[in-house]
C-alpha cells in the first residue's frame, strides 16, 4: 500500500503572506487541523491549528478580542510556519509514512514530488487505514 492511495489530493493550502487569521478560517471551513504553505506548487513549509494557538495571545491574559483579532489579521503565516517539514512521495510506503509520524510527532506529512505540493497524508489518514484493515479482521467472541 502506497500514501497515494489514502491521501488527500490537492489540499487546501495557504501562502506565507497570508495572516493567522486567514488560515484560522480556513481550519474552520474545511474542518482540517493542518495547512501546507507555498510559493505557487512548491511546498516551503507547514503550519497547523496549534501552530497558531501557541503564536495567539491569551484571552484569559487580560488581552481583550480586539487586541487579538488585530495579532491574528497582522501576523503572517511565514512567521508561525515550521520550515522544511517531513515529507513523504506518493510512492512512500503506507507503513513507512504512518512510522514518520509516529517518530516525528507530526500530525500531517505533505506529499511532494520534487518541491511541488501534490497532496497530503494526516494522522487520521493513517487511522482510517487501520479501521479499514481491522474491520476485515474475525471479531472474537
Amino acid at each position: 500500500m502506497r500514501v497515494a492511495d489514502y491521501m488527500t489530493s490537492e489540499p487546501v493550502s495557504v501562502t506565507e503572506d497570508m495572516t493567522m487569521k486567514d488560515a484560522v478560517e480556513l481550519l474552520r471551513q474545511h474542518r482540517i487541523r493542518h495547512l501546507p504553505v507555498v510559493q505557487g506548487r512548491v511546498l516551503v513549509g507547514i503550519v497547523s491549528d496549534r501552530d497558531i494557538r501557541k503564536a495567539s495571545p491569551s484571552l484569559l491574559s487580560g488581552v481583550d478580542m480586539s487586541e487579538y483579532e488585530e495579532v491574528l489579521g497582522n501576523t503572517p503565516i511565514s512567521r508561525v510556519m515550521t520550515r522544511e517539514p517531513f515529507t513523504v512521495t506518493a510512492d512512500t510506503e503506507l507503513r513507512d509514512a504512518v512510522q514518520l509520524i509516529l517518530d516525528k510527532r507530526v500530525g500531517a506529512l505533505p506529499v511532494v514530488n520534487g518541491k511541488e505540493l501534490i497532496g497530503i497524508f494526516t494522522d487520521s489518514h493513517g487511522l482510517s487505514v487501520l479501521v479499514k484493515m481491522l474491520s476485515h479482521v474475525p471479531q472474537q467472541t
